[in-house]
């Protein structure tokens, strides 16, 4: 079939929440998208259950975290209990994050798939084929041509039925959030580093008929070896408990829904009290993808890795992809930087990724371990003030990041950067509520940045794209950016477009991070 579209700027495959994520920063910042989904609708039950502050801020930054965290909850902590109630391991979850948002939420996941799915339906850039299966791509010297063919549901299958009806797709670039079993890193022949953690375990996501007691821990694990459990709100309508099978249960076991209530009768929930909305064995794994790119197709989100679910991490990595690489891909779409940028996505991103994962797997062991005197030993252990081997939390160490001259990262470069409460005029609220999405940003709160740069760089950084802004003390509403520059040391702020760090320091030093940032993105500054 002849082509019968312009090529687009990006052809994003899959339209779960990483998908939608990307064609929605993509778009926004002025590219057109072609998003293809081979299911006609959303997927509407949920999968994730977790999000964090960041995650939320690049929500807010497309105009979809209101309604997601209008039924969220935020819960104080994240506790691991034995049999016996005593805590293993706790993780404070009720600080306010960095990014301006509670540290974590609790949420249900179509709230995230609906309220994507809106921004993109009211988005122009995007073109969204639904109902549409990928077939195969090609790759040429300056773009991907993309085959689909036309599906059709059919009744009692989760699988939709592929047509002959086909036609083909042009774009420069194509992302690929394709799920774990990726077909398109599967076709490029890419490898997958297993890591050795996968375990079943039974999922059930239930909505509240009637208000529920309080559960203990009402937001963790019971690390008990007769049966780990896991109990957790989604948001304030929903609860989910996932159960850990033994080697001699069997999906079709755990598949009927009076398994799922034996197993909550054990929580003291009955079906006056709840109804099922989901209830599916699962297995998961720990993989990491040897390759992000190949040429100008991209992997993103499962089909390029995945993570045991115990740190509610894996869906919120996927969506950091996104954010990163869009703002690297948009650069290059407008000739702003060469294509060689896009190499960092992947060096950027798998060893946060990595980390998370380690993170995961050392989380999952403490549940999973199933043998009594093995987890009787570690109960002990615990007790003795043994903590598990776990790294910590993540940050970028490598990629478009400002080194000092010894090589080395000055914090809180690399780290994500601070959003507070501001006053303007009469309003106040977080500060992106205020500016314009997807820029870079100087922030300072000694004096306007700009003052302290050439015209030749204030020129250069308005063509990338950048906000300045400087925080007098009235417009501090809480503090939080004068607490922030006062405790790391520094005058100035240069954060990246995904609210990263490029790097910190005296106000006197900016000219010499926007140098070294121009000189990254392969900009030379006319003097």
């Amino acid at each position: 079939m002849e082509n019968t579209h312009p090529i687009f700027d990006v052809i994003q495959l899959g339209r779960g929440p990483v998908g939608m994520t990307s064609a929605a920063l993509i778009a926004q910042a002025g590219h057109t998208v072609a998003l293809v989904e081979k299911h006609e609708g959303l997927y509407g039950h949920p999968r994730a259950g977790h999000i964090d502050h960041e995650i939320a801020r690049i929500l807010a930054s497309v105009d979809s975290a209101d309604p997601v965290l209008a039924d969220a909850e935020a819960p104080m902590d994240y506790v691991w209990k034995n049999a016996k109630g005593d805590v293993l391991i706790e993780f404070p979850w009720g600080a306010k994050g960095v990014s301006g948002y509670n540290a974590d939420y609790m949420m249900f996941m179509p709230l995230i798939d609906s309220a994507l799915a809106k921004r993109l339906d009211e988005e122009p850039k995007v073109t969204s084929f639904c109902g549409w299966q990928a077939i195969e791509f090609i790759q040429h010297d300056d773009h991907v041509e993309l085959v689909i063919r036309r599906t059709r549901a059919v009744e009692g299958s989760a699988t939709p039925e592929i047509t002959e009806i086909e036609q083909r797709l042009r774009g420069k670039y194509l992302i690929a959030s394709d799920g774990a079993g990726s077909p398109v890193r599967q076709k490029l022949g890419i490898k997958q580093e297993d890591l050795g953690f996968n375990e079943r375990w039974l999922v059930v996501d239930a909505k509240r008929k009637r208000s529920l007691r309080r559960f203990d821990p009402d937001c963790g694990q019971i690390c008990d070896p007769v049966r780990p459990v896991t109990i957790l709100p989604l948001g304030k309508r929903h609860r989910r408990w996932e159960w850990y099978m033994f080697e001699n249960e069997t999906p079709e076991e755990f598949s009927r829904p009076e398994k799922a209530w034996e197993l909550l009768a054990q929580q003291g929930v009955t079906q006056e009290d709840v109804e099922i909305v989901r209830q599916l064995p699962y297995v998961f794994s720990a993989r990491l993808a040897s390759r992000w790119q190949h040429d100008r197709v991209f992997l993103m989100g499962d089909a390029a890795h995945t993570m045991p679910p115990f740190m509610g991490q894996g869906m919120c990595s996927g969506i950091r992809d996104a954010a990163n690489l869009s703002w690297k891909l948009d650069l290059v779409l407008r000739g702003i930087t060469g294509p060689e940028v896009l190499s960092t996505y992947q060096q950027e991103r798998e060893p946060h990724v990595r980390d998370w994962t380690i993170i995961s797997i050392e989380s999952g062991k403490l549940p999973c371990t199933v043998d009594p005197q093995a987890a009787e030993e570690r109960d002990q252990r615990f007790k003795d003030g043994w903590a598990p081997p776990m790294p910590d939390f993540p940050k970028l160490t490598t990629g478009v990041l400002h080194r000092e001259v010894d090589g080395t990262l000055r914090a809180p470069t690399g780290e994500l950067g601070v959003q507070g409460q501001v006053r303007i005029g009469d309003k106040a609220g977080l500060l992106d509520s205020f500016q314009q999405k997807g820029k870079f940003a100087l922030i300072s709160v000694t004096k306007n940045p700009w003052t302290a740069l050439k015209q030749q760089q204030c020129q250069a950084m308005e063509a990338i794209g950048t906000l300045a802004t400087f925080i007098e003390p009235s417009m501090d509403v809480e503090g939080a950016y004068a607490d922030y520059f006062q405790r790391h040391g520094i005058e100035v702020l240069v954060v990246r477009p995904d609210f990263y760090i490029f790097g910190a320091g005296a106000m006197e030093s900016l000219p010499g991070l926007i140098d070294d940032l121009l000189k990254q993105l392969g900009q030379k500054v006319r003097r």
